[in-house]
Protein backbone atom coordinates (compact mmCIF):
# COMPACT_ATOMS: atom_id res chain seq x y z
CA UNK A 1 0.00 0.00 0.00
CA UNK A 2 1.18 3.35 -0.87
CA UNK A 3 -0.13 5.85 1.35
CA UNK A 4 1.79 9.02 0.15
CA UNK A 5 2.66 8.89 -3.50
CA UNK A 6 6.53 8.89 -3.60
CA UNK A 7 6.84 11.03 -6.32
CA UNK A 8 6.21 14.91 -5.46
CA UNK A 9 7.30 17.67 -7.41
CA UNK A 10 11.29 18.45 -7.40
CA UNK A 11 13.67 20.45 -7.75
CA UNK A 12 16.07 19.40 -9.14
CA UNK A 13 14.42 16.97 -11.57
CA UNK A 14 17.50 15.99 -13.11
CA UNK A 15 21.44 15.69 -11.77
CA UNK A 16 22.43 15.04 -14.76
CA UNK A 17 21.21 18.69 -15.89
CA UNK A 18 20.97 20.46 -12.01
CA UNK A 19 18.76 23.11 -11.56
CA UNK A 20 20.41 25.30 -8.62
CA UNK A 21 17.15 26.72 -7.40
CA UNK A 22 17.27 30.63 -7.02
CA UNK A 23 16.13 32.33 -3.69
CA UNK A 24 13.26 34.32 -6.28
CA UNK A 25 12.00 30.68 -6.73
CA UNK A 26 11.83 29.56 -3.15
CA UNK A 27 10.95 32.96 -1.86
CA UNK A 28 7.82 32.78 -3.90
CA UNK A 29 7.00 29.39 -2.54
CA UNK A 30 7.21 30.59 0.74
CA UNK A 31 4.96 34.26 -0.15
CA UNK A 32 2.10 32.12 -1.19
CA UNK A 33 1.30 31.27 2.32
CA UNK A 34 0.66 27.40 0.77
CA UNK A 35 3.61 25.83 2.45
CA UNK A 36 5.23 24.97 5.64
CA UNK A 37 8.91 23.41 5.74
CA UNK A 38 11.05 20.94 6.74
CA UNK A 39 14.31 19.42 6.21
CA UNK A 40 14.52 16.60 4.00
CA UNK A 41 16.71 14.04 5.68
CA UNK A 42 19.12 11.52 4.18
CA UNK A 43 17.49 8.35 4.93
CA UNK A 44 14.82 4.92 4.34
CA UNK A 45 11.54 6.19 4.05
CA UNK A 46 10.04 3.94 6.47
CA UNK A 47 6.32 3.05 7.90
CA UNK A 48 5.71 1.07 11.02
CA UNK A 49 2.75 -0.86 11.95
CA UNK A 50 2.48 0.10 15.53
CA UNK A 51 0.03 -3.60 16.18
CA UNK A 52 3.20 -5.71 16.05
CA UNK A 53 6.18 -2.90 15.41
CA UNK A 54 7.08 -4.21 12.12
CA UNK A 55 8.75 -1.92 9.56
CA UNK A 56 8.44 -1.54 5.71
CA UNK A 57 9.82 0.41 3.05
CA UNK A 58 8.09 2.94 0.63
CA UNK A 59 7.40 -0.04 -1.60
CA UNK A 60 5.84 -2.08 1.20
CA UNK A 61 8.91 -4.48 1.71
CA UNK A 62 9.88 -5.12 4.93
CA UNK A 63 12.81 -3.10 5.95
CA UNK A 64 16.08 -4.79 6.77
CA UNK A 65 16.21 -3.55 9.52
CA UNK A 66 16.97 -4.29 13.00
CA UNK A 67 14.96 -1.88 15.37
CA UNK A 68 16.60 -0.65 18.36
CA UNK A 69 15.41 -2.00 21.57
CA UNK A 70 14.89 2.03 23.18
CA UNK A 71 13.26 3.05 19.54
CA UNK A 72 10.16 0.21 20.26
CA UNK A 73 10.01 1.51 23.62
CA UNK A 74 9.82 4.63 22.76
CA UNK A 75 7.10 3.77 19.76
CA UNK A 76 5.11 2.21 22.19
CA UNK A 77 3.40 5.50 23.29
CA UNK A 78 1.19 5.52 20.19
CA UNK A 79 -1.88 2.89 20.15
CA UNK A 80 -2.19 -0.16 18.26
CA UNK A 81 -3.64 0.18 14.85
CA UNK A 82 -1.54 3.26 14.37
CA UNK A 83 0.78 3.38 10.62
CA UNK A 84 3.05 5.90 11.15
CA UNK A 85 5.55 7.68 8.21
CA UNK A 86 9.16 8.73 9.06
CA UNK A 87 12.89 8.56 8.14
CA UNK A 88 15.13 6.19 9.03
CA UNK A 89 18.45 7.57 9.79
CA UNK A 90 20.69 4.54 10.08
CA UNK A 91 21.49 2.90 6.54
CA UNK A 92 23.04 6.23 4.55
CA UNK A 93 24.60 8.03 7.12
CA UNK A 94 27.66 6.98 8.78
CA UNK A 95 27.24 9.26 11.78
CA UNK A 96 24.00 8.50 12.71
CA UNK A 97 22.38 5.49 13.35
CA UNK A 98 18.53 3.93 14.63
CA UNK A 99 17.00 7.30 14.58
CA UNK A 100 13.97 7.88 13.57
CA UNK A 101 12.46 10.71 12.34
CA UNK A 102 8.57 10.92 11.98
CA UNK A 103 6.69 12.90 9.08
CA UNK A 104 3.14 12.04 9.67
CA UNK A 105 0.39 9.52 10.98
CA UNK A 106 -1.52 7.80 8.29
CA UNK A 107 -4.03 5.50 10.42
CA UNK A 108 -4.68 6.22 14.03
CA UNK A 109 -6.56 3.53 16.07
CA UNK A 110 -7.42 1.23 13.35
CA UNK A 111 -8.62 4.11 11.32
CA UNK A 112 -7.00 5.15 7.62
CA UNK A 113 -6.81 8.93 7.51
CA UNK A 114 -8.01 9.13 3.69
CA UNK A 115 -9.35 12.09 2.89
CA UNK A 116 -7.98 14.00 5.79
CA UNK A 117 -5.82 16.78 5.16
CA UNK A 118 -1.66 16.22 5.69
CA UNK A 119 -1.98 18.95 8.54
CA UNK A 120 -4.40 16.52 10.13
CA UNK A 121 -2.27 14.04 9.88
CA UNK A 122 0.28 15.87 11.40
CA UNK A 123 -2.19 17.31 14.53
CA UNK A 124 -2.24 14.36 15.56
CA UNK A 125 1.65 13.19 15.45
CA UNK A 126 2.25 16.85 17.42
CA UNK A 127 -0.06 15.93 19.78
CA UNK A 128 1.89 13.07 20.96
CA UNK A 129 4.40 15.76 22.54
CA UNK A 130 7.55 14.25 21.14
CA UNK A 131 10.74 15.38 20.76
CA UNK A 132 11.33 17.45 17.48
CA UNK A 133 14.07 17.83 15.47
CA UNK A 134 16.54 20.76 15.94
CA UNK A 135 17.31 22.29 12.50
CA UNK A 136 20.30 20.06 11.18
CA UNK A 137 21.42 18.80 14.52
CA UNK A 138 20.92 14.94 14.59
CA UNK A 139 22.26 14.84 18.13
CA UNK A 140 18.99 13.83 20.53
CA UNK A 141 18.99 11.58 23.53
CA UNK A 142 16.07 10.05 21.65
CA UNK A 143 15.88 7.25 19.17
CA UNK A 144 12.66 8.91 18.26
CA UNK A 145 11.71 12.79 17.61
CA UNK A 146 8.97 14.30 14.70
CA UNK A 147 10.61 16.31 12.02
CA UNK A 148 10.03 20.03 13.38
CA UNK A 149 7.85 22.01 10.83
CA UNK A 150 9.23 25.65 9.67
CA UNK A 151 6.58 28.41 8.75
CA UNK A 152 9.04 30.69 6.81
CA UNK A 153 13.01 31.38 5.94
CA UNK A 154 13.39 28.63 3.55
CA UNK A 155 15.94 30.06 1.41
CA UNK A 156 17.99 30.35 4.16
CA UNK A 157 16.63 26.49 5.31
CA UNK A 158 18.18 25.21 1.75
CA UNK A 159 21.71 27.00 2.06
CA UNK A 160 21.64 25.21 5.46
CA UNK A 161 21.47 22.20 3.71
CA UNK A 162 23.33 22.79 0.52
CA UNK A 163 26.26 23.22 3.49
CA UNK A 164 25.31 20.25 5.71
CA UNK A 165 26.60 16.74 5.56
CA UNK A 166 25.25 13.36 4.10
CA UNK A 167 22.53 13.25 6.36
CA UNK A 168 20.16 16.25 5.04
CA UNK A 169 19.54 16.14 1.13
CA UNK A 170 17.58 19.43 0.87
CA UNK A 171 13.78 20.82 2.11
CA UNK A 172 10.32 19.63 1.05
CA UNK A 173 7.09 22.39 1.40
CA UNK A 174 4.19 20.43 2.37
CA UNK A 175 0.58 22.22 1.73
CA UNK A 176 -1.30 21.36 4.98
CA UNK A 177 -4.72 21.12 3.35
CA UNK A 178 -3.08 18.58 1.07
CA UNK A 179 -5.38 15.81 0.75
CA UNK A 180 -4.30 11.86 1.79
CA UNK A 181 -5.26 9.69 -1.25
CA UNK A 182 -4.55 6.23 -1.83
CA UNK A 183 -1.97 5.69 -4.19
CA UNK A 184 -1.60 2.89 -6.32
CA UNK A 185 0.95 4.16 -8.58
CA UNK A 186 4.35 4.96 -6.82
CA UNK A 187 5.55 7.21 -9.31
CA UNK A 188 2.13 9.70 -9.25
CA UNK A 189 2.55 13.50 -8.51
CA UNK A 190 1.93 15.24 -5.23
CA UNK A 191 0.74 18.77 -5.92
CA UNK A 192 1.21 19.38 -2.63
CA UNK A 193 4.27 18.88 -1.67
CA UNK A 194 7.59 20.00 -3.20
CA UNK A 195 11.06 18.60 -2.38
CA UNK A 196 13.82 20.77 -3.13
CA UNK A 197 17.23 18.70 -3.17
CA UNK A 198 20.83 20.05 -3.44
CA UNK A 199 22.42 18.50 -6.97
CA UNK A 200 23.61 14.98 -6.40
CA UNK A 201 25.35 12.66 -8.64
CA UNK A 202 23.60 9.68 -6.94
CA UNK A 203 20.20 10.87 -7.49
CA UNK A 204 18.34 9.05 -9.99
CA UNK A 205 14.08 9.05 -10.52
Amino acid sequence: MFYYPNRPTLVPPDPNNPLNPSSDYIDELEASGKYIGEYKWNGDNTTVYTSNMTFFNREGRPLHYTPHPEMLEELSVFPRGCILNGELMHRHTKKVKDLLILHSVMAWKGHQLFGKTWGDSRKILEDMDLPQTKGTSLVYDTHLVTAANYGSGYWGMFQEAVACDEAIEGIVLKNPKGKLVYSVNPISDVPWMVKIRKPSKKYSF
